[in-house]
C-alpha cells in the first residue's frame, strides 16, 4: 500500500498557521507556462474581443465571484463580450490567484474537512479538479473527500493527466453544467428513464416497502440498448414495461444533455454493485445471481462476500440450462427467499424473461444487469479508470472482445450519435 502524503481521514492533526506549511500541491509549477503558450495561441480571439470591447464602449473584462470547497472566496475574470469569454481566466492563472487543477468550485467541504486541508497542504483554487470530472462524467465510486485526498496525493504526472482529462471531457461533455428540470423522469428517446443519482437508484432497489408477492423490475439502460429498441419495436415495448429504466454510460449523458437535461447520475450496474452490497449488508437483504457462463455467478458471489462481510448471497444459477429448465430455476430462485435477483444472460433475452416471468418471482426487485457478473468474477477486467473518467469505457471493452463488440461500439456508437444529434430521436423518440 502507498503511504499517502495527505490524509483527510485521521481526526490528530495539530494545529498550524497556513503560511508556515511548507508542503504544496504538486503540479502547480507547470501553470504559468501552459496559461502562457495558451494565451499565445488564443492570441487572435483575445485581440478581437479587446477590440469588441472598445468599439461597444465596454469593460474589458466582467467578475464573477465565487466560494471553492475551502470557503475561500475567488475572483474569476471573463471577456465583457467576443469569443469564448471564460478564456479570460488564464490571465488569473499567469498571475498565481488560481491553478488549473486545485481545490474544486462546485461544493463545499465541512467545515473539519477544510481545518484538515488547510492544515496539511497548500493547495490554490483550481479550474478543474478529479470530484469535477467525476461529476461531469457521472462516476460515483468515492466521495469528495477521497477524491481531493487522491488528488492532492498526486505527482506532477498526475496533474498533468488530470489536466487533460478534464481538456477531453470539456470537449466531450461541454463547459456548461446545466440545472436539472424539476422532474423525476426524463423523456429520452420516448422513453421514461429515472433521473436519479446513484444513492437514489440503490435505494429505489432496496425499498422493503412493497411485499415480494409484486417484484418491481429495472433495466439499465445505454447506448446498445437504444440502438436494439429503435431496430426492434418488441424490445422497446419491453424497455417500456419496466418498473424503472436507470441510464448507463456516456452516450446516455450525451443524449441527455442534447435534450435539456443533466443526468444526476451515471447509473451502470458496475459502479452500482458495490453501493447495493453495502445497502444488502446494512439492511439485511438478499441476493440470488442468474445468468453468466457456469462457474461465473459463483466466482461473482464468492468475490463480493469476501468483499463485503455479512452480505447474503442467497443462491446463484448459471443461464446455460436452456428453457426447459426455467420453471426449475424459479422455483429455486422463490425458495432461497432472496429479495433482489440480478439477471445476466444480455439484450434483449434477460429484460424479456423478466417480463415473462415477473408474475411467478418471489421476491422485491429484480434486475436486468448484463455482463455483471463476468466483471466481478474476475473472467473480464474493468477498464483503468482513467479511460472511465473520460467516458471511454467502450473502447476497452472493444479491446478485450474486438469480434463481439465490434457491431456494438464500432458501428453501434456511430449510429447511436447519429440518431441522437442528427436525426434528434433522442428528442421525438421517434424511431
Amino acid at each position: 500500500m502507498i503511504k499517502t502524503k495527505i490524509s483527510l481521514q485521521t481526526k490528530t492533526q495539530s494545529f498550524t498557521h497556513y503560511d508556515a506549511i511548507k508542503h504544496q500541491y504538486r503540479g502547480n509549477i507547470v501553470d504559468k507556462p501552459i496559461a502562457l503558450i495558451l494565451i499565445l495561441i488564443l492570441l487572435p480571439c483575445f485581440l478581437l474581443n479587446i477590440t469588441l470591447a472598445i468599439t461597444t464602449r465596454r469593460n474589458l473584462f466582467s467578475k464573477k465571484y465565487k466560494t471553492d470547497a475551502l470557503s475561500r472566496k475567488v475572483t474569476l475574470h471573463r471577456f465583457s463580450c467576443g469569443l469564448w469569454v471564460k478564456t479570460a481566466v488564464l490571465f488569473d492563472i499567469c498571475l498565481g490567484k488560481i491553478s488549473f487543477c486545485g481545490i474544486p468550485l462546485t461544493h463545499r467541504l465541512s467545515p473539519d474537512m477544510q481545518f484538515y486541508v488547510l492544515n496539511q497542504i497548500k493547495c490554490k483554487t483550481g479550474i478543474f479538479s478529479l470530484y469535477d470530472l467525476h461529476l461531469k462524467t457521472g462516476i460515483t465510486v468515492m466521495t469528495p473527500e477521497q477524491l481531493l485526498e487522491q488528488q492532492l496525493n498526486g505527482n506532477l504526472a498526475n496533474y498533468l493527466a488530470l489536466m487533460s482529462k478534464s481538456f477531453i471531457s470539456i470537449i466531450i461533455y461541454g463547459q456548461k453544467i446545466k440545472r436539472l428540470k424539476e422532474s423525476k423522469y426524463l423523456s429520452l428517446f420516448g422513453l421514461d428513464v429515472k433521473n436519479t443519482s446513484m444513492a437514489e437508484a440503490v435505494e429505489w432497489i432496496t425499498c422493503s416497502d412493497i411485499p415480494k408477492s409484486k417484484t418491481k423490475i429495472g433495466f439499465f439502460i445505454n447506448a446498445h440498448s437504444i440502438n436494439l429498441s429503435i431496430s426492434n419495436p418488441t424490445f422497446f415495448n419491453q424497455l417500456t414495461k419496466a418498473d424503472a429504466l436507470f441510464a448507463d454510460g456516456s452516450g446516455m449523458r450525451l443524449a441527455a444533455k442534447k435534450a435539456g437535461f443533466l443526468l444526476n447520475g451515471n447509473n451502470n450496474g458496475t459502479d452500482m454493485l458495490p453501493h447495493l452490497c453495502k445497502k444488502c449488508v446494512e439492511s439485511s437483504q438478499s441476493l440470488f445471481f442468474f445468468g453468466a457462463k457456469p462457474g461465473i455467478a459463483d466466482q461473482a458471489a464468492n468475490e463480493l462476500s469476501a468483499q463485503f462481510p455479512g452480505l447474503n448471497i442467497a443462491g446463484t444459477e448459471h443461464g446455460y440450462r436452456g428453457t426447459e429448465s426455467t420453471q426449475k430455476i424459479i422455483t429455486t430462485i422463490n425458495k432461497s427467499d432472496c429479495d433482489i435477483l440480478l439477471i445476466a444472460m444480455g439484450s434483449p433475452i434477460q429484460e424479456q424473461w423478466l417480463l415473462e416471468h415477473r408474475d411467478q418471482l418471489r421476491c422485491k426487485t429484480a434486475l436486468a444487469v448484463g455482463g455483471l457478473f463476468d466483471f466481478y468474477s474476475g473472467s473480464i477486467s474493468r477498464s483503468p479508470m482513467w479511460l472511465r473518467e473520460i467516458g471511454m469505457e467502450w473502447i476497452w471493452r472493444l479491446m478485450q472482445e474486438p469480434r463481439e463488440k465490434f457491431n456494438r461500439y464500432v458501428i453501434g456508437n456511430p449510429l447511436f450519435l447519429y440518431r441522437t444529434f442528427l436525426l434528434g430521436s433522442v428528442n421525438t423518440g421517434v424511431k
